[in-house]
């Protein structure tokens, strides 16, 4: 006999979620690992105030299991000064990303690892030393030079916000098993809005949106010159 079993996504992974980063204040390693992966973090410092510099788009997605992060993405709008001589400011939209894998690779292991010793790390500075010598892949690129980047970014407005119903059929026998399905966070800036998505990253609508974002940005990837979250300037963190 084959029972079945609905949950919604949002409820589901909303509990799993808050377990798999939970932190306290004698879990410095938790606090660090998480502010690495915020994806506001990848910006801290280089956005300026008062002016037309503005987020579009944040996403935190976990790797399977849900236990550790997978990656940390962002796209902003934002002026950058003229380098001399040039007297130029160059606008635009720009997207980092902060990743425990590659374009082939899930990173699986290397996100654990990190969760594993973030939970035992006996320091804030012992935690950003982990990061350090992790093999994460910090990125950059600029989304309107990417081949349809901007259509990619842009199909994310218009995809389905709501989140898919997460369910499974279980033989009886079988019904205590506990999964922990991946998440994606996802929060899209607009005038004077702000929509949020919470569920299942391999989910349609917003997430497989994201993936193809993802998978278009692919190619442009190069590099970040600028510091890693975890040792960017105001980082509550630095020592």
């Amino acid at each position: 006999m084959v029972g079945v079993r609905i949950v919604s996504a949002v409820l589901l992974l909303a509990a799993l979620g808050g377990c798999a980063l939970a932190r306290s204040p004698e879990q410095p390693g938790l606090e660090v690992l998480s502010a690495a992966f915020d994806p506001e973090r990848t910006f801290a410092g280089d956005m300026r105030e008062s002016s037309d510099d503005e987020f579009i788009l944040t996403v935190w997605a976990a790797a399977r299991d849900n236990y550790a992060p997978s990656y940390s993405l962002a796209i902003v709008y934002r002026c950058i000064p003229p380098a001399p001589p040039s007297e130029e400011w160059t606008c635009g939209y720009f997207a980092r990303m902060l990743r425990t894998g590659t374009a082939t690779e899930d990173g699986f292991g290397t996100g654990l690892a990190l969760y594993g010793h973030a939970r035992e790390a006996p320091s804030a500075s012992d935690m950003r030393l982990s990061l350090d010598r992790a093999e994460l892949e910090w990125l950059e690129a600029d989304v309107a030079a990417c081949p349809k980047g901007i259509f990619a970014m842009d199909s994310i407005r218009v995809a389905d916000w709501n989140p898919d119903i997460h369910y499974m059929l279980q033989e009886r026998e079988d019904r205590s098993l506990i999964l922990h399905p991946a998440e994606i966070r996802v929060m899209m800036f607009g005038s004077y809005t702000r929509s949020t998505y919470q569920g299942w990253v391999l989910a349609n609508g917003v997430p497989a949106a994201v993936r193809n974002l993802v998978e278009t940005l692919e190619p442009c990837w190069k590099p970040a010159t600028s510091p890693r979250p975890w040792r960017r300037s105001g980082d509550v963190w630095v020592e």
